[in-house]
C-alpha cells in the first residue's frame, strides 16, 4: 500500500511539473518570435501556415486533409488548419501563432514525463523537455511555425523510443498512446520510417514487449503505405535527385551547424591577426559525421538502456538529417532536429553529474549558456518579419475583389511566399484566390 502511494506522489509530482514545463515552453516559443519583431504575432502568417487553411475555405476540410504538399501528406499542419479556418480571416497570425506554441507546449510536456519516466534526474529532464524551444538553431526559421510541426514529432516520437519506460510497464494504454503517435508523426513525414529500427533494436534488447513493438511496427508501415500511395499520384512529385554533391553538401555543413550551439562561432578560412592564414581540414565534416555515427553504433552495441537511448538518439539524428538532405538538397531545417536529439544524448550522458551537481553549480552552468545563447534567442528576422503584414494583405485582396467578384486573386504568406506565385503548388493547395470565396466567406 506505500508503494502504491509513493508511486501516485512521484506520478502526481511528474504531472505537475510536465504541465510547468510545457507552459513555459509554450510561453518561450511566443517570446522568441515577439523578441524578434513584436508585430510578428498578429502580422506573419508563415508559408504553409496560410496555404493549409487557405485550402480549407476553398475546397474544404477533409479533401485539404489529404491533398499532397511537396509529394507527401503532411498530416498535423493540415488537421491543425482545419481549427485555423474557423476564425476570421484578419486573425489567422495570432490564431496560427497561438496554435502553434500550445504544440510546442504539449511535446515539451510529454518530453519530459518521457525523460523522467526513464529516469532521468530533474535537471535533464528539463532541458530535454525545452530542447525544442531553447536551441538557437530553432530561432531560424522553425520556432513556432505549424509547417513545421513534424520536427517536434520526430523529436518526441525519436525520445520515447530511445528512452523507453520499463518493459513490464509498457500496458495496452500506453502502447495504443505510442501507437497514435508514432501513425501521427509517419502520416506527417515519411521520415518516420526510421522508427522501424529503433523499435527492432528494442524489441531485441527486451526493452519493448514483441506485442508492442508489433503494433507500432504495423502503424508505422500502414503510415508509410499511405505516404507512399499520395507521392506516387501527387499531381506536382517530389522532385528527388540523389547524387555525391548533396550528400558531400550534407557532411561539409555539419560542423558549422553544430556549432550554432556558440551563436558566431564559424569554421572557415582565415588570416590569424591578419598575417598568418589559417584553414580547417577539408575533411572535418566527414570526420565528425563518422565520429557521430560509429560513437552511436558503439553505443547500442555495448548495451545498457543510458547507453543505448544515446546511441539511439545519435544515429536518429544522422538518419532523420541526412536523408532528406540528400535525397533533396541542403536546407537548414534538416538540421534542427539532429542537433535537438543530439542535445538531448549530451543531457542523458550529463544525467549522472547533474545528479551529483550542487545547485550552485547546475545555476552557474544555466547561467553560463544562457549568456552564451542570448544573442540567439530573439527568432530571426527572416522569421519574424512581416513580408507582407498580414491584415494589409488582407485587406488588399477583398478590396480588389468588392469590385469584380468573378475575379481570381493570388494571396500573398511571410516571408513573400510561395515562391514564383506558386507555380510549384497545385489545387487546391495553391495561394489562388477566387473572389467569390472571398466576398462569400471573408465579406459576407
Amino acid at each position: 500500500m506505500s508503494q502504491q502511494r509513493d508511486a501516485l506522489a512521484v506520478g502526481g509530482h511528474t504531472l505537475s511539473a510536465s504541465v510547468l514545463v510545457g507552459a513555459v515552453a509554450g510561453l518561450f516559443s511566443l517570446l522568441r518570435l515577439w523578441w524578434g519583431n513584436p508585430d510578428s504575432l498578429t502580422q506573419v502568417v508563415w508559408a504553409e501556415d496560410g496555404v493549409f487553411p487557405l485550402c480549407v475555405e476553398k475546397a474544404g476540410f477533409l479533401t485539404c486533409l489529404l491533398d499532397p504538399f511537396a509529394g507527401y501528406l503532411l498530416f498535423l499542419p493540415r488537421l491543425v488548419a482545419g481549427l485555423v479556418a474557423l476564425v476570421p480571416v484578419e486573425q489567422w497570425a495570432l490564431t496560427t501563432n497561438l496554435l502553434a506554441a500550445v504544440l510546442a507546449g504539449v511535446v515539451a510536456a510529454l518530453s519530459f514525463a518521457v525523460a523522467r519516466r526513464f529516469g532521468l534526474g530533474w535537471v535533464a529532464s528539463v532541458v530535454i523537455g525545452l530542447l525544442p524551444v531553447i536551441v538557437p538553431v530553432v530561432g531560424f526559421e522553425a520556432i513556432n511555425a505549424l509547417g513545421s510541426s513534424y520536427m517536434l514529432l520526430l523529436y518526441l516520437s525519436t525520445l520515447v523510443l530511445a528512452l523507453p519506460v520499463r518493459s513490464h510497464d509498457i500496458g495496452w494504454r500506453m502502447t495504443t498512446a505510442v501507437a497514435v503517435l508514432l501513425l501521427l508523426t509517419t502520416l506527417t513525414i515519411p521520415t518516420g520510417g526510421v522508427f522501424l529500427a529503433l523499435i527492432l533494436v528494442q524489441v531485441v534488447r527486451r526493452a519493448v514487449p514483441w506485442r508492442a513493438g508489433l503494433v507500432w511496427a504495423v502503424v508505422i508501415v500502414l503510415g508509410l503505405i499511405a505516404q507512399w500511395f499520395t507521392a506516387v499520384n501527387a499531381e506536382k512529385p517530389r522532385q528527388i535527385a540523389v547524387s555525391g554533391d548533396s550528400f558531400r553538401g550534407w557532411v561539409d555543413s555539419l560542423p558549422a551547424t553544430i556549432l550554432t550551439f556558440w551563436p558566431g562561432l564559424r569554421l572557415e578560412s582565415y588570416d590569424f591577426f591578419g598575417v598568418f592564414p589559417v584553414s580547417p581540414l577539408p575533411i572535418t565534416g566527414a570526420i565528425v559525421a563518422l565520429a557521430i555515427t560509429i560513437g552511436g553504433l558503439v553505443l547500442v552495441i555495448r548495451g545498457g538502456d543510458g547507453m543505448v537511448g544515446i546511441g539511439l538518439l545519435l544515429l536518429t539524428g544522422v538518419v532523420v538529417g541526412a536523408v532528406p538532405t540528400v535525397i533533396g538538397g541542403s536546407n537548414n531545417r534538416y538540421f534542427v532536429v539532429p542537433l535537438l536529439l543530439w542535445a538531448a544524448a549530451a543531457m542523458v550522458a550529463l544525467d549522472p553529474l547533474a545528479r551529483r551537481s550542487r545547485p550552485w553549480m547546475v545555476a552557474i552552468v544555466v547561467v553560463i549558456v544562457a549568456a552564451v545563447w542570448w544573442p540567439a534567442m530573439p527568432a530571426s528576422w527572416f522569421r519574424t518579419m512581416p513580408a507582407p503584414p498580414w491584415q494589409e494583405e488582407v485587406l488588399r485582396v477583398e478590396n480588389a475583389c468588392k469590385g469584380d467578384p468573378a475575379l481570381q486573386e493570388r494571396i500573398i504568406f511571410s516571408p513573400y511566399w510561395p515562391p514564383n506565385w506558386g507555380d510549384a503548388l497545385s489545387e487546391p493547395t495553391h495561394p489562388n484566390l477566387p473572389c467569390v470565396v472571398v466576398v462569400g466567406k471573408w465579406l459576407g
